[in-house]
């Protein structure tokens, strides 16, 4: 539900160096424009490049004076029926004490003349012949009640030859598109009134993400039965997808589109794009890293500015743009160092040398090897091997011709 107006919904945004502030202002100053009809809004970004971060503080922002219900697809990935997923986090979003009116409104449209929710919604989306068969073969005139009698009539224009098996089949198949275009819209309608309290500005902000980590069928599922809910006023969906991806699904679902045509042009109105520049990689990592400082460990490597968390923060800002590595990768890495500062808690560690090994064993061989002399220059320390510190030491170390050699004697004179 909506928080309180008066507070300043800047504190959302506290934390954030990607730069999204702004980014989010613009995007809600767009969404506020929409009042008029439905519509489907993509924030598009791709894999694992920060549409997830953007959501929650988007979500926290908007919500100061919006109706924001947040759905991960990704958890609801096994159950096969997105439609009920979505009702059921409109539901528990309910404000405390609407909770039995919303199970209320759950259960009065379960039922539809003896066809239960989900085989109504499947056959919106022409999957559910069979279940309807099934549930209504040799009852579906009693099921139906006297409030149906139209329905019982119409099958009486197909002859006396129509079996009673198919007549029943007809007969459900109309209380299940009567269903979906009378019952199930007033339910929406209803659990759309009981979330914003009946306000003028009566809708609900749907934002969903996870997408592009779905079952590839559950993917494309989800979009073809979100047209369900599209069609129902007062809500603005908000769909955070990697759009190569889910173009990539359709196409080998459904084969290639026409040129200049795009599979989720049939789902969105409006496309938008969350900035993917080398900065705001760098500003992400950089922030990332600096939660190293979390991890426990108490012993660096060394007194000097060179061994603290943030000298390995910085640096992982400088690693990543030139990695070309996703944020998902990214993380990756830092779990992977996080994971050595808690199992050798005692133990002396050169927190920026770790970044550097880590960066440098989550990229591609060939992309390392094109870029070597660059991250070298950005840790000079990397190469220094214990014989050449022992060379320095012992003062027998010789000009490479690269200078490596005086660089790494500077460091250990000036840190060791």
């Amino acid at each position: 539900m909506a928080l309180n107006a008066n507070e300043e919904p800047e504190v959302a945004w506290e934390g954030d160096s990607l730069g999204y502030k702004e980014v989010g202002e613009t995007f809600t100053t767009l969404v506020k424009s929409v009042k008029d009809d439905t519509k489907v809004i993509s924030i598009e970004a791709g894999y694992g490049r920060g549409k997830t971060f953007f959501r929650k503080h988007w979500a926290k922002h908007l919500s100061y004076d919006e109706v924001v219900i947040q759905i991960d697809a990704h958890l609801s990935d096994h159950s096969g029926d997105p439609v009920l997923t979505f009702i059921g986090a409109l539901v528990d979003a309910l404000p405390e004490g609407e909770t039995s009116t919303g199970k209320k409104l759950v259960e009065k449209g379960r039922k539809y003349g003896g066809l239960a929710l989900r085989t109504v919604l499947r056959v919106g989306l022409r999957q559910g012949a069979e279940e309807i068969f099934d549930a209504m073969t040799g009852r579906a005139v009693d099921a139906l009640g006297e409030s149906n009698k139209a329905l019982k009539d119409a099958t009486k224009e197909f002859g006396d030859g129509l079996s009673e098996a198919a007549g029943d089949l007809v007969v459900s198949q109309i209380a299940a598109e009567r269903m979906r275009t009378e019952a199930f819209p007033a339910q929406m309608s209803a659990l759309r009134d009981a979330l914003t309290g009946e306000s003028e500005e009566s809708r609900v902000i749907v934002m969903v993400d996870e997408l592009d980590r779905c079952h590839p069928d559950y993917a494309i599922a989800f979009l073809e039965a979100m047209k369900l809910v599209f069609a129902h006023d007062g809500f603005v969906f908000c769909l955070f997808v990697d759009n190569e991806y889910l173009e990539g699904l359709a196409a080998h679902r459904f084969g290639e589109m026409k040129a200049g045509e795009r599979y989720l042009d049939k789902f969105i109105d409006i496309r938008l794009k969350l900035p993917d520049t080398k900065e705001v990689i760098a500003g992400a990592a950089a922030e990332l890293f600096k939660g190293l400082s979390e991890a426990g460990h108490a012993l660096p490597f060394g007194e000097g500015g060179e061994f603290t968390i943030e000298r390995a923060a910085r640096l992982a800002g400088e690693l990543a743009p030139l990695s070309e590595l996703s944020m998902r990768q990214i993380n990756r890495v830092y779990r992977r160092i996080e994971l050595a500062l808690r199992c050798y808690p005692e133990q002396p560690l050169d927190y920026a040398l770790l970044v550097w090994l880590a960066f440098r064993d989550a990229m591609e061989e060939s992309k390392y090897k094109a870029l070597s002399s660059v991250f070298s220059r950005l840790l000079k320390r990397s190469s220094l091997a214990p014989h050449v510190a022992e060379k320095i030491k012992n003062r027998e170390w010789k000009d490479d011709g690269f200078g490596r050699n005086r660089d790494a004697e500077k460091f250990v004179h000036e840190n060791c």
